[in-house]
């Protein structure tokens, strides 16, 4: 997500090439021949869960305690602004303003305008909005990585949901870090969502999207979005059924923790409009992680 739009939207590829079944023959396009067994949807019975959120309550990261699941910031700080993003990633217990909320075991990141009492705490930017990232919390090297979310609609709004490689501190004389973008969407592309790995295995980053437009209005309800690594290949599924694939590039050799955002404005969506409603709204239902276990072959 953090560097999607240093190679620019027109740098993300549409392709529509063979497709799973007759139902993804009218829902989402795919983006490179794969085997049988990769294009096979999710079969649950394969994995055994090694994380689950389920939202009831928001366990969040007190640095003072070191104890708490979800940190409210990226590991490079709050401070700096990637993408030419217009938001600012408030934390509950810095601001006494929080961009989440929970009903009825939904997590909701909320973007709005910035109010007046906060603009000298957050850089004068025009939008205030959340980050939750698990890397304190969890992570995990290859298996499957899981979310049901529901993305906000309009002009200038960037959910995401992506993985990244945990480590203590920023690696020194890194630029870029392996990154595998399980879904994104654009609020002003209501029927597309993209998936993307960026690698810098050869030194400057590489990025290797997959675009993927239907006909259903991915806004107006809940999704399961999934990716499978493994140590040969990517794997990027929507309800469970396969999208696209790509191989693992030599790079991904980390566990990686969870990372959900909702940005607002940048190169890629660009700001938004009048119409753009706020506050806008990025619901999470759960986010899950598994292992392959024993009961089948290929995972």
């Amino acid at each position: 997500m953090k560097r999607i739009l240093q190679t620019a939207s027109t740098s993300k590829v549409s392709i529509l090439a063979t497709v799973v079944s007759a139902a993804l023959a009218t829902s989402f396009g795919l983006v490179q021949a794969q085997s049988r067994t990769d294009k096979a949807p999710i079969d649950d019975a394969c994995w055994d869960i090694t994380f689950n959120e389920e939202f009831n309550e928001l366990d969040l990261w007190d640095a003072n305690t070191g104890k708490g699941q979800w940190k409210t910031s990226y590991i490079w700080g709050s401070d700096i602004i990637i993408n030419n993003e217009l938001q600012y990633y408030i934390d509950p217990a810095v601001h006494s303003l929080s961009p989440f909320e929970i009903d009825d075991g939904i997590l909701s990141i909320v973007a709005n305008k910035t109010p007046q009492s906060l603009n000298d705490q957050v850089k004068n930017r025009p939008y205030i909005s959340g980050v939750l990232t698990t890397e304190n919390g969890f992570s995990q090297k290859y298996g499957r990585f899981e979310a049901r979310v529901k993305v906000p609609k309009g002009q200038g709004l960037w959910s995401a949901f992506w993985l990244l490689p945990s480590f203590d501190q920023w690696p020194e004389g890194v630029a870029v870090l392996p990154e595998i973008d399980v879904m994104e969407n654009l609020g002003s592309e209501p029927f597309t969502f993209h998936t993307t790995l960026h690698t810098n295995r050869n030194g400057p980053l590489e990025s290797h999207p997959y675009d993927h437009t239907g006909r259903e209005d991915l806004t107006e309800n809940f999704h399961v979005y999934s990716v499978i690594w493994n140590a040969d290949k990517v794997h990027w599924y929507r309800n469970k059924q396969w999208v696209a694939s790509h191989p693992t590039p030599s790079d991904f050799t980390k566990p990686v923790h969870f990372l959900l955002n909702l940005a607002v404005g940048g190169n890629w969506p660009g700001n938004p409009s009048s119409r753009t409603p706020f506050p806008a709204r990025y619901q999470i239902d759960y986010v899950r992680a598994y292992q392959a276990n024993d009961n089948c072959d290929g995972s």
